[in-house]
């Protein structure tokens, strides 16, 4: 893909989204960071420009557990810019208490999934073009997990369900956490085929970063905070600038196609080159994959009419 792109990526001012933003703007694009903190973000977009100092960036506020916020931002974006080349479906949670949200649902899916899903039909007419466009979805090795599935049954993880599943050093609500990374991957691929069927332009990618270091460990106890990046050290746990390697080639590399899923690819996918790495198997279930993005409709009041 060529320069001077016009970008989006949630989650931009720290971690994994601030080195996307970052290495798309030395890459020459113009880049939105959307983030709920506009003194985080400024202070991104300040340490982006120490870097390269005629930097395009610009601040997009978003909270996405708001939904009138998503809104106003898509309309604010839409105002500015005729197209968008790359919306990076970055910003996460993982292991808060288990909260129910005021959009009725369990807080990592309404954010990882839900406020993503809602985003890009938001912004689906800017993305639209005749010239090639991506949709890159941030999913995580925990979407890959056995217990990685959509539980209609109760997809709250209600009746003590969220506390009482898996753990991963001292967070609850890991399985409640693969749901939300596994839905990333349903919506990725259901995308790509309701593009394809409508001759669109735009490709929907995966992406995941392995086991890397950064703030969604923010949730865990603060001895635990501490000692994570000396466990981390014996785990092979990456920087974010190396977990961002597979969403960059997700997004740039012209070699990628629609439906791929891109992460590390050694030592189990925790780190090493970003390179093409396999879906698990139940995300290939057409039959689920329609059957949650009607839900995602159902829930929002909307048809993502492609």
């Amino acid at each position: 893909m060529s320069q001077s792109k016009t970008t989006i990526v949630t989650g931009a001012n720290t971690g994994l989204g601030f080195e996307t933003a970052k290495g798309l703007a030395k890459a020459g694009h113009k880049v939105y960071l959307a983030c709920r903190s506009e003194d985080k973000a400024r202070a991104a977009v300040a340490k982006i420009r120490r870097a390269h100092k005629d930097a395009d960036l610009n601040f997009l506020k978003m909270d996405l557990l708001d939904r009138p916020g998503i809104k106003a931002a898509a309309e604010q974006f839409s105002a500015e810019n005729e197209r968008l080349d790359i919306l990076v479906n970055n910003a996460g949670v993982m292991g808060p208490p288990h909260t129910i949200t005021q959009n009725g649902l369990e807080l990592q899916l309404d954010a990882n999934h839900m406020g993503h899903f809602y985003l890009t039909f938001l912004l689906l007419d800017r993305l639209d073009q005749k010239d090639e466009t991506r949709v890159v979805n941030i999913s995580s090795l925990a979407g890959k997990r056995p217990d990685a599935d959509i539980y209609f049954d109760n997809i709250n993880f209600e009746n003590g369900a969220y506390e009482s599943g898996r753990e991963f050093m001292g967070l609850k609500g890991m399985a409640a956490y693969s749901q939300s990374k596994f839905a990333n991957l349903l919506f990725t691929l259901e995308l790509k085929d309701r593009l394809e069927a409508a001759g669109k332009n735009i490709k929907s990618i995966a992406a995941h970063p392995g086991a890397s270091n950064t703030d969604l460990k923010r949730n865990m106890k603060k001895h635990l905070q501490i000692l994570a990046p000396i466990i981390g050290r014996f785990m092979n746990i990456s920087k974010p600038e190396q977990g961002a390697e597979s969403f960059m080639m997700a997004a740039l590399d012209p070699n990628v196609r629609a439906g791929e899923f891109y992460g590390p690819t050694d030592n189990g996918e925790y780190n090493g080159p970003a390179g093409l790495v396999p879906l698990p198997e139940n995300a290939r279930d057409k039959a689920l994959a329609k059957r949650f993005w009607e839900f995602s409709e159902d829930h929002l009041g909307i048809k993502f009419r492609i």
